[in-house]
């Protein structure tokens, strides 16, 4: 409200309108903000005070604080007073809306009746103010004489005016408030709406399109029967593994790393989609078979460039160009899909999972590969010293090798060389055998001998963990291991540091036997070592 006047759009009406009444009145007048700013230009009869003011700055500085002074008055909304510098008398009207001060209006170089000079006090006036006597007198002379009465006429006309000029401001304003607010909701709308179309089409996990769009996609290609189209099936291997092993977050990063790949090497125009769980969906139009088979390699080749997960990034892909002639775009789908699943079987058989962890926790110096495949050998030859079968000595060997596939769970800030653990720590490293007998039980190659990684750091005397199982309760086994594995562990370099001379390692495990070991296991593997030097 403050600023409403400033706030008129069409200065130059307001300029046209301040100009005829000037001439109206035969007065000079000027329109002002609160702060006193003058809006519009100087009119014929102010414009004849700053010409007069130019000859005599002192007269000029003198008005100006009369002005000022006028202009500051708050005791009432219109006020006269006789202007000495010039002679003539100066009125100001404030005009208020809604309690607050809008704008002001200056009537000045009014010859008023009650304060009329005479010609002589004139020609004084002229001298002080260092212009033409005459000329100034003549200039007085024609303006009319009025009275005070005719001067509050003057001056209500003038306020009535201006306050409904004011009003239409304000109202102006607030109307383009309401549309500019309107404006901005409807953008708000068409925003919130664009957004929730968006997320009613796209899947929340990936960012790809969904099973909805990829339909309504299907639907709409499924006229244009003149057109090269090809259709992709894939799925996700080893999610159910992931979430069962890892739990749902490493599941959830598998898919959006599937997603961001196919995404990233898909063309623009084609439709990148899941469609639920592990199962993911490309359209293609306008696209051959060899492009989008060229496209399956290059999906299936960074996924198997992608060391970011514990398990391999492998997604089954396959492939069918749409022939509209015989079938519907569904059924080539149905052919993609069959494709799709043969390439999942073929898959299967070529990745060995357990391995790919192993190689990882190799990668990631968890645990030393020439240690890790030492120890099984060295295992097996044992259990057949003890006199296992071939069959039993190999299932040995085999937990011998994979009894730390659990350390897979557990972050690489665990496993740096030099670094103390926190009692926690300690706890979740200790959790590894759980971790791995878990894993174990999800491969058929490693499902015999999951009973046995659980117990591979179970103690003698009940100290071990998980279980604290003691003496003959711990599976025979797993107390081979026990030994085998920590032999093999002191003589050799690992990734947690230096090695012990075979004389010091087999002192240790008398020591510990009894308490770490098997007395009689611990005594016939002295002996082995013995025979075997």
């Amino acid at each position: 409200m403050k600023n409403l006047i400033s706030d008129i759009p069409d200065i130059n009406s307001l300029q046209e309108l301040t100009d005829a009444l000037s001439i109206a009145v035969m007065a000079g007048i000027r329109i002002l903000t609160p702060s006193g700013k003058l809006l519009v230009h100087d009119n014929r009869y102010s414009g004849f005070y700053r010409e007069i003011f130019r000859l005599s700055p002192s007269a000029a500085a003198s008005y100006e604080q009369f002005i000022t002074a006028l202009c500051t008055w708050k005791e009432s909304a219109f006020h006269i007073r006789y202007c000495p510098v010039t002679g003539l008398t100066n009125a100001m009207i404030i005009i208020t809306l809604e309690e607050v001060h809008a704008a002001s209006i200056l009537i000045e170089g009014i010859r008023l009746e009650e304060n009329c000079l005479s010609d002589d006090r004139y020609r004084e006036i002229a001298r002080s103010l260092q212009t033409d006597e005459t000329a100034y007198l003549d200039r007085i002379h024609t303006l009319p004489l009025l009275t005070a009465q005719r001067l509050n006429h003057i001056s209500a006309l003038l306020s009535l005016v201006t306050r409904h000029l004011c009003r239409l401001v304000w109202t102006n304003k607030s109307l383009k408030s309401t549309v500019n607010s309107l404006e901005d909701q409807e953008s708000l709308y068409r925003q919130e709406k664009n957004i929730l179309e968006e997320l009613a089409e796209r899947d929340s996990m990936t960012g790809l399109y969904n099973r909805r769009k990829f339909e309504d996609t299907v639907s709409f290609y499924s006229e244009q029967r003149d057109r090269t189209i090809c259709i992709i099936s894939a799925d996700a291997n080893f999610l159910k593994l992931t979430n069962d092993i890892f739990g749902h977050e490493a599941g959830d990063l598998l898919l959006q790393t599937i997603a961001r790949i196919m995404d990233d090497l898909a063309k623009s125009d084609w439709l990148v989609a899941r469609c639920g769980g592990d199962e993911f969906r490309v359209l293609l139009p306008d696209t051959t078979l060899e492009t989008a088979l060229d496209y399956c390699r290059r999906v299936a080749r960074n996924c198997s460039q992608d060391k970011s997960l514990t398990l391999p990034l492998s997604v089954a892909l396959g492939a069918a160009e749409w022939n509209s002639e015989t079938e519907t775009l569904l059924d080539c789908f149905s052919r993609a899909d069959v494709k799709m699943y043969q390439n999942k079987t073929a898959l299967k058989h070529e990745l060995r999972i357990p391995n790919y962890i192993m190689e990882r926790l190799y990668d990631r110096q968890v645990l030393n590969k020439e240690v890790v495949e030492n120890t099984a050998e060295f295992t097996c030859t044992f259990a057949l010293y003890l006199k296992f079968s071939e069959e039993q000595a190999r299932e040995i060997s085999l937990a011998a090798q994979y009894q730390d596939i659990g350390m897979a769970r557990l972050p690489e800030s665990f496993v740096i060389r030099g670094q103390s653990r926190t009692e926690e720590e300690t706890s979740q490293v200790h959790m590894h055998v759980s971790h791995g007998y878990t894993m174990a039980r999800q491969f058929d190659e490693l499902y015999k001998i999951a009973d046995i990684i659980h117990c591979t750091h179970e103690n003698w005397d009940g100290s071990g963990y998980p279980n604290s199982l003691k003496g003959r309760n711990i599976p025979i086994e797993a107390r081979i291991i026990r030994l085998t594995s920590d032999y093999m562990r002191r003589t050799h370099p690992t990734v947690r540091g230096g090695y012990h001379t075979a004389e010091e390692t087999i002192q240790k495990l008398r020591e510990d036997s009894g308490r770490i070991y098997d007395p009689e296991l611990t005594s016939q593997f002295l002996q082995f070592l013995q025979e075997r030097a």
